[in-house]
Parts: C-alpha cells; sequence; structure tokens
C-alpha cells in the first residue's frame, strides 16, 4: 500500500528540533549502523539512490504560518508567502520530506528545480519499505528524505549556512567554517555497498566498500551553516 503524500502544514516545518537537539537525538539512537546498512540498502535495492538522499531532520529556523521555506536557487532558501497569490507559487516543489503516522510530510520546497516525483515508479515502494525501517529503528522523528536534483555523489563539497532568514549556500572551500561541523545529509553511491548492505541485496550488490556523500552543519549563536557535500568512504 503506498504511502500518502500530506498536504503542506508550516507545523511539520516548525516542529523539527535545531540542530543541535537533532545532533543529539542521533547520537542517542546510534543511527549510524542502520543507515549504511539498512537505509543505504534499501536505496539501492530500489534503483533510487541518485534520485533521494538521507536528510537528519531539522530547522534552520522559525516561520510564520503563512510561510514555506523554499530554494530560489542554487545558493539561496527563503520564506515565501503561501497566501500571495504570487504565479511563482504554481511552480514550487517539495524537495524534503518527514514521515509521519498520517504518511509523508513535504516541509522543504524548491522553485522552478528538477526534483523528484514520488509518484514515479520504484519510489511509491521504496517509500514503504523505508518507513518500516525507520519504524522498526525509531528514526522518523530523526531521519528523513530529500530529492538530489542533479548532484552527483563525486560533486565537490559546498557549506551550506543561516543569516537571518535566508540559507545561503557557497563552495565549502570559501565558506564559514570553525570546524564544528554536524553530518546533516547523505546520499548513497550504487557503485559499492558494504558487507552488511550486501546481504540485504544478496547478487545485486557490488564487492567494493559502501561510498556516501555526507552533509554536515555546522552550529553557532544565531543561525547554523551546514556542510551538505562532505565525500567520504564508510
Amino acid at each position: 500500500m503506498a504511502l500518502q503524500i500530506l498536504p503542506y502544514s508550516v507545523d511539520h516545518y516548525n516542529s523539527l528540533p535545531e540542530l543541535g537537539v537533532a545532533k543529539e537525538q542521533f547520537d542517542s539512537a546510534q543511527v549510524l549502523d542502520v543507515l549504511f546498512t539498512e537505509i543505504g540498502g534499501v536505496l539501492v535495492k530500489h534503483h533510487v539512490e541518485n534520485t533521494l538522499g538521507i536528510a537528519l531532520l531539522h530547522n534552520h529556523f522559525l516561520l510564520e504560518p503563512n510561510e514555506m521555506l523554499v530554494h530560489i536557487s542554487d545558493s539561496a532558501a527563503v520564506p515565501w508567502d503561501t497566501t500571495s497569490g504570487a504565479k511563482e507559487l504554481s511552480d514550487v516543489k517539495a524537495t524534503a520530506w518527514r514521515f509521519t503516522d498520517q504518511g509523508l510530510a513535504p516541509y522543504e520546497f524548491a522553485h522552478a528545480a528538477a526534483v523528484a516525483s514520488l509518484d514515479r515508479h520504484p519510489i511509491p515502494s521504496f517509500l514503504v519499505d523505508l518507513a518500516v525501517i525507520l519504524q522498526k529503528f525509531k528514526l522518523s522523528n530523526i531521519l528523513g528524505l530529500c530529492s538530489l536534483g542533479a548532484t552527483s555523489v563525486d560533486e565537490p563539497a559546498t557549506m551550506e549556512f543561516t543569516e537571518g532568514r535566508v540559507n545561503i549556500t557557497l563552495p565549502f572551500d570559501i565558506a564559514p567554517n570553525d570546524g564544528s561541523a554536524i553530518d546533516a545529509m547523505w546520499q548513497f553511491s550504487s557503485n559499492s555497498l558494504s558487507q552488511p548492505a550486501q546481504a540485504l541485496l544478496g547478487n545485486q550488490a557490488p564487492e567494493n566498500d559502501l561510498k556516501v556523500a555526507k552533509g554536515a552543519c555546522k552550529m553557532r549563536c544565531k543561525g547554523k551553516p551546514h556542510a551538505k557535500r562532505h565525500l567520504t568512504k564508510t
């Protein structure tokens, strides 16, 4: 049975934890083992690893009741008034979702962007399998789903950070960074898989290590820079 895609509600965004709290929840739940085995394995099993990634659920700043966070380019995301009647709102699509008891809830968006269509095969069956894993390990309030667009696992790193009520993305080597980065997004590659993930895939699994592009977020007093594109091997 397919998961229901819920209409947008600002509560689905504002009820997400701040970055520091999200990190504490992630650490206390010991998420990494599940992330690099069962979750990475199910992405590759359904052949959606180039379309969808896994996100650490957190907010950047609080939104007003009539707002949604919209990526207006590859380098900036800002709040948009959902009641403005602006024609641009007709070309806004969800780019990040969280799993709830009622279904899959969108919480971040992009304007005029190529994003994943969740009703296109094989994504519906993948969503059901991922929901089962998240529920099994009690991770539905910690990990969500994000659209990768045209992003490749081998692309250079970028840093996302928040100034006021604007989220800005810059090349990693020029972005502000004091070393306090927190992983916040994971993109898996079907080129290789870890041994535990191979057991989930059987003959479909290659023999090398799991290749993952990890995202990291950096905390400060106000605003939260995010290093989104760290390529590592696990």
